[in-house]
């Protein structure tokens, strides 16, 4: 008896679904930080790791890629190229190069991000 209520309480306990949502904008990269808080939040958390993808729109196979790398490496881990993502080195490269040009009284041309 007493475990059929227990379950009962369970099943009927409201959970905030919101505070689950690392990311409310969809943008291209995760930072390390995000990575981070999204693994701990479902070795910990008292949803399914399947729902806490969806919430974050992310796939159950990314999650636990980011979960054992964060569990060999740590944060560590999650951080490609120094802490900064592909996008982040092509917009400094980027900017290196407008750098140099200016530099050297060449033309500047433009570039659309």
């Amino acid at each position: 008896m007493e475990s059929s209520t227990v379950k009962e309480n369970l099943n009927t306990e409201k959970v905030d679904y919101e505070k689950y949502v690392v990311r409310k904008a969809l943008s291209e990269y995760w930072r390390a930080d995000e990575k981070v808080e999204m693994v701990m939040m479902g070795m910990t958390a008292r949803i399914p790791v399947t729902t806490l993808c969806k919430l974050n729109n992310v796939s159950p196979s990314q999650y636990y890629e980011w979960r054992e790398k964060f569990i060999q490496q740590g944060k560590e881990g999650l951080m490609s190229n120094g802490g900064r993502s592909s996008r982040e080195r092509e917009l400094e490269n980027k900017i290196e190069v407008l750098e140099r040009c200016s530099s050297s009284n060449l033309p500047v041309l433009t570039v659309s991000f």
